[in-house]
């Protein structure tokens, strides 16, 4: 009863309802397909390994909704809220395992709106690889990938190829969907891209 009447619960959502009447005004004319795109791309602000995912009962994701409550334990010590109906997806088979998962998140102060949870690398690594870069955004800060998540970039990508280009803008553009995206999870953003076979 508390965090109902709390002003921030109240600034959150005056937030949430603002940003709505404002993307519905921006549409516009906009057809329910181009909504739909738009609705899939999700700007990710958190990337972290999770210690593990603890929850009292059966908790699950399921439909693009996470089902039960849930608790993310990160490695720096953080601990998240997964709430129940949290949109969210996930391809970690076992997140309650121990160092299993990494989760990529889109929050809203220290509340989650929308994660994945996705299998961590290979122990000794710190690189999790991700899907090809789709198109390179906000100034070249985030690249945008083919499953619509929107990752921060550090100042300087390594393009691992045999193939030199003169800078990412054109190795997007020659490779397409032919190479990986490979995040540092010390440093939480795209670190470099690699050539598929290479």
């Amino acid at each position: 009863m508390r965090q109902f009447l709390s002003w921030r619960y109240w600034a959150a959502l005056g937030v949430l309802f603002a940003l709505t009447a404002v993307l519905w005004a921006c549409q516009g004319g906009s057809s329910p397909t181009e909504v739909v795109i738009n609705a899939n791309s999700r700007r990710i602000d958190l990337i972290a390994q999770t210690s593990t995912i603890r929850s009292d009962g059966t908790w699950s994701v399921s439909g693009g909704v996470t089902h039960g409550d849930a608790t993310a334990v990160l490695q720096d010590g953080r601990v998240l809220t997964l709430a129940d109906g949290t949109l969210a997806e996930s391809s970690c088979l076992f997140p309650d395992a121990l160092n299993a998962c990494v989760l990529l998140a889109d929050t809203l102060g220290d509340g989650v709106v929308w994660f994945a949870l996705v299998a961590a690398p290979a122990e000794g690594t710190s690189e999790l690889e991700l899907p090809a870069i789709k198109t390179l955004v906000a100034g070249v800060t985030y690249a945008q990938l083919t499953n619509g998540w929107e990752v921060p970039l550090l100042d300087k990508v390594v393009r691992r190829c045999k193939e030199e280009t003169p800078n990412l803008t054109a190795f997007v553009q020659k490779f397409a969907d032919r190479h990986v995206t490979i995040v540092d999870l010390a440093q939480a953003q795209v670190s470099a891209v690699r050539c598929i076979g290479q």
